[in-house]
């Protein structure tokens, strides 16, 4: 008995308790009490499992009405919350950049790693403290609650009515199958941005694909950007021919501004193959900026 008891406190010791241990003592109590209402308390202490863990902060910032929902509809809540959980235990140095592990839920989610600033994020979210152990896994802490994507890029795009005229135009370029690639990064125009260029730069859009395919890969990136990596003067290079860069302005009062004239004005929405921010203003390479066949003078 003095054996067992001895065993105990030096498991404890070591790894700081079961996951809800753990989760207490960093404490996690909303996501404690969450995971309790949605009953699945005891299916987190029957196996090896990882939680990404969102801290009272994290949940904060969701809007009221969405918490609410949640916790009206614990089926719902339950998706959620397995949507933070992979199994096994997945330490810090096992992760890479782009790698997906899938989670609980069903569905995946995605690492990255930004050597600039030293963050690395799931799913857009900042891990802020890494390898919690515990005697049947690890914990991981994020500051934001992770949103199961509802979709890929083209699914978001399709799905977004003030992102009709880029849908309508990515079809015409015959890009869709390109969008549907992974690690992927669109910076997507609004409906708004491109009524902006006028009626005659669209109508030589129009009677050009070419230009318009071109313009239209300016704005695609070939790997996961979330904002927590972006930073000030960073150079971004698209997938169009000339693979072009796009440059970056980030800042506490602007936010993230791009080529110094488009706003970011909805950053970090999640597709099963990478990432969308919503631009007020088409993206133009630099080549074509006066060029006359838009229309520029």
């Amino acid at each position: 008995m003095l054996a067992f008891v001895a065993l105990t406190v030096f498991v404890q010791s070591v790894f700081g308790g079961n996951l809800v241990e753990v989760l207490q003592n960093d404490g996690e109590t909303t996501l404690i009490a969450l995971v309790k209402q949605a009953g699945l308390a005891d299916a987190l202490l029957s196996g090896e499992y990882t939680i990404f863990a969102p801290t009272n902060a994290a949940f904060s910032k969701l809007p009221q009405s969405v918490l609410d929902g949640l916790q009206r509809d614990t089926t719902a809540l339950a998706n959620i919350l397995k949507y933070h959980v992979v199994k096994g235990s997945i330490h810090k140095a096992d992760a890479s950049n782009e790698l997906q592990l899938e989670t609980l839920a069903g569905t995946k989610i995605r690492f990255n790693i930004y050597n600039h600033n030293n963050v690395v994020t799931v799913e857009g979210s900042k891990i802020t403290h890494f390898d919690l152990t515990a005697s049947n896994g690890m914990v991981h802490v994020i500051d934001t609650v992770m949103m199961p994507p509802t979709g890929s890029i083209v699914d978001l795009v399709a799905g977004n009515s003030d992102l009709s005229t880029l849908l309508s135009k990515v079809q015409s370029a015959g890009l869709a199958g390109a969008l549907q690639g992974d690690a992927l990064t669109v910076f997507a125009p609004t409906n708004a941005a491109f009524n902006r260029l006028g009626s005659h730069v669209l109508d030589n859009l129009r009677r050009n694909p070419q230009l318009l395919k071109e313009i239209l890969e300016y704005h695609v990136v070939p790997h996961t950007e979330y904002s927590a990596g972006l930073y000030n003067r960073e150079y971004l290079r698209t997938l169009d021919t000339h693979h072009d860069v796009i440059r970056l302005g980030v800042s506490s009062t602007n936010g993230v501004v791009i080529n110094h004239r488009s706003h970011v004005t909805q950053a970090d929405i999640s597709a099963t193959n990478g990432v969308v921010h919503i631009i007020d203003h088409v993206l133009i390479p630099s080549r074509y900026l006066f060029s006359a066949i838009l229309g520029k003078k």
